[in-house]
């Protein structure tokens, strides 16, 4: 067994397509793959992502949807209500 640019070798034809750049193990595939059914795969799955992308975003609903005992969940009446931030309120830094 003997390795060429990488690839392992059984055979002297297994060194020469080597040598050009073919994977011995899938000759079918070209030099560095160019032939390769994964390859063609991809670049039309990154077309197709691509096109999506360009249309806008898709349309997302809620995060998270509970179901069972939490879907009827609701707070009591009197929660705390959240107050919204407001700057230096929390502290005061004086030098």
């Amino acid at each position: 067994m003997e390795i060429v640019n990488g690839y392992p070798c059984k055979n002297c034809t297994d060194v020469e397509n080597a040598k050009k750049g073919i994977d011995p193990a899938k000759p079918k595939d070209g030099p560095n793959g160019v032939n390769a059914a994964e390859t063609k795969k991809k670049a039309e799955e990154a077309k197709a992502a691509a096109k999506t992308a360009a249309e806008g975003p898709a349309e997302r609903g809620p995060a998270v949807k509970f179901s069972g005992a939490l879907a009827e969940v609701t707070p009591p009446d009197d929660a705390p209500k959240t107050q919204p931030y407001k700057p230096g309120e929390a502290f005061d830094i004086a030098a």
